[in-house]
């Protein structure tokens, strides 16, 4: 460099790769204008007589775009023609304008692209990671333009490229793309083994099955230490990274364990997975928290939906559901593909009863999410309420076939179905425990007792996740009572009394549970029992209309059994009474008046 300034030699003695280290090293120190700088001098400088090489071209445009030049790095990019026959070139040009909020156009510039290049090649495997980034933007723009299907067929196209492209996976699983059997498929049909070495493949198929299983329950047992040295080396590495707290997190908040979630995810940091971190505060009641961590989030990231999605989420969990709305709906503004901020949308409609509002924002979050199976269950719940009695058991059956992978049994389901609703056909497939239990709430006003029963049995099976039964959080006594009234229903008093002896062990002075249990002790005939238990409820929730009905019944009966046990067991003395025979009144004068016959007429 110095000999060339100088002697004033030509542009051929400038150390081009020098100068291309200098932008890399620049822009990991984030200093964007001296990176811009030196991109720009090696662009020129590897263009010689003829035109910059891609790759120059590609590292000035990536600094534009890192300084926030979006037109001008697809400008550099497309005005050079690179963006046909250079993969990295029509990236950094598709991230531009997808930032510009362009879709359409950089989709264009894809279709614009020579067909070889698009293809993967089983010996180039950087071509391959070049082309999965390529196929995940591809992926963001055909969501952006409600082409679900070919996004997500753009992101199995990217895995199957580049099976270490993590981005790719993540944006499946996050919007739900596939169904579950679907998802197990893809993973499982990778060629790891092809790709990476057997250390690399063995972390990535465990972090790959783990994040799958982000809606069943956490192993209570640790798992077994593997033979394999290699293996428990890498499940060692895997379990230090922050991605497997994360997922562990996950699958405690979708397993009802709220305060272990929040407290794994302070484990990592403050700012992780911001979507669960909120829903575990609104779910514990903690609204100062929210309110702190959301506003910390909007001082931070004013662009991000999160942040707004937390601030929505504050004003639904102190009940000001229209505040809720305005945020939310600018969470959906800022990314319009958040399938949990339509869900949490639609809660702010349900908490004010408007069900018709409420299903639409559900209906909307199921097309974003076409593999989860929360919208159709919360479809199913508004149905319901409704009083709805096929279509909710419709949407129910298919919310417990999703969380299943049991989408070909449903079909068959659906072809039988001759409009009513059959209740006793989900309990085979409702594996979930919401989905369990919010279809046996509707069997029971439905009036099928029996298929109820079993639906809440199934639900307590699911909760207990192989825990014993004194580990149940109480979160589910509610089911616990339901199971004791449709025992009542059944005619086994017993075992209606035993389950509100379990709900009450779970959640203590429970109103409704001591009610309960005071209407089974009372058709048992043990009205004092009764009785006390219906005076605790209402000690609790002095408003409870079933148990002041209850009460005054029992009262009544008691009063009447009582004074009839009284006149029984202290009977009045027989008493008796004898007068002596009355003298003989001597005869009257004959002018003496007789006053019985005095008539009270004045006439």
């Amino acid at each position: 460099m110095a000999k060339a300034e100088s002697t004033g030699q030509s542009i051929e003695c400038l150390n081009i790769d020098f100068m291309r280290s200098l932008v890399k090293q620049y822009s990991e120190l984030g200093q964007w204008t001296s990176a811009l700088f030196w991109a720009d001098a090696a662009a020129a400088a590897g263009s010689g007589n003829g035109s910059p090489s891609g790759d120059d071209i590609w590292l000035l445009a990536s600094v534009m775009l890192s300084r926030g030049e979006l037109h001008r790095a697809a400008h550099a990019v497309t005005s050079r023609g690179l963006h046909r026959r250079h993969l990295l070139c029509l990236g950094v040009a598709m991230r531009a304008y997808l930032s510009a909020r362009e879709p359409a156009t950089a989709l264009t510039m894809m279709e614009e692209c020579d067909p070889a290049l698009l293809e993967p090649r089983t010996t180039d495997q950087t071509h391959n990671r070049a082309l999965a980034g390529v196929l995940v933007w591809q992926a963001r723009a055909l969501w952006a333009l409600e082409r679900r299907e070919a996004g997500a067929a753009a992101l199995c196209a990217a895995l199957r490229a580049d099976c270490a492209c993590y981005e790719a996976l993540e944006l499946l699983l996050e919007r739900h793309a596939l169904p579950p059997a679907q998802e197990t498929e893809l993973i499982e049909s990778l060629s790891l083994s092809s790709q990476l070495s057997g250390p690399e493949a063995a972390l990535v198929r465990a972090a790959y099955r783990e994040r799958l299983n982000r809606y069943a329950a956490p192993a209570i047992e640790p798992s077994p230490e593997p033979t394999c040295p290699m293996v428990s080396e890498v499940e060692t590495c895997r379990l230090r990274t922050s991605e497997a707290a994360i997922c562990r997190a996950r699958r405690l908040a979708a397993g009802c364990e709220w305060a272990a979630a929040l407290k794994l995810l302070d484990t990592v940091d403050p700012w992780c997975c911001g979507e669960v971190r909120a829903a575990c505060l609104v779910e514990l009641k903690k609204s100062s928290e929210l309110f702190a961590f959301a506003h910390t989030l909007v001082d931070a990231y004013p662009n991000s939906w999160i942040s707004w999605f937390a601030v929505g989420c504050y004003y639904y969990l102190i009940g000001k559901n229209e505040f809720a709305r305005r945020y939310l709906s600018k969470a959906k503004g800022l990314e319009a593909g958040a399938g949990c901020a339509w869900l949490a949308y639609g809660h702010s409609f349900a908490a004010d009863s408007e069900h018709d509002q409420a299903m639409a924002a559900y209906f909307k979050a199921s097309q974003l999410m076409g593999g989860c199976h929360l919208p159709p269950l919360y479809v199913g719940v508004e149905c319901s309420l409704l009083n709805n009695s096929a279509m909710c058991e419709r949407f129910l059956a298919r919310a417990a076939a999703l969380h299943s992978n049991a989408e070909a049994s449903l079909d068959k389901m659906v072809e039988r179905s001759d409009g009513k609703a059959h209740w006793a056909r989900l309990v085979p497939l409702a594996h979930e425990p919401h989905v369990a239990h919010e279809a046996g709430a509707a069997a029971f006003a439905a009036g099928d007792y029996s298929a109820a029963h079993q639906l809440f049995l199934r639900a307590l099976h699911a909760a207990q996740g192989g825990r014993e039964p004194a580990q149940l959080s109480s979160r589910w006594a509610a089911t616990l009572d339901a199971l004791g009234h449709t025992s009542r229903r059944l005619g086994r008093i017993d075992d209606a009394v035993s389950w509100h002896g379990r709900a009450l062990a779970l959640r203590p002075a429970r109103s409704a549970s001591l009610a309960s249990l005071g209407l089974a002790l009372a058709l048992q005939g043990q009205e004092i029992d009764a009785s006390s238990a219906l005076h605790a409820a209402l000690a609790r929730d002095p408003d409870n209309v079933v148990a002041l009905a209850l009460l005054d019944a029992i009262v009544d009966t008691l009063s009447t059994e009582n004074l009839e046990d009284e006149i029984q067991q202290f009977p009045f003395p027989a008493v008796n009474i004898s007068l002596p025979a009355p003298a003989t009144p001597a005869p009257a004068p004959a002018d003496a008046t007789n006053t019985s016959d005095m008539s009270m007429s004045f006439d």
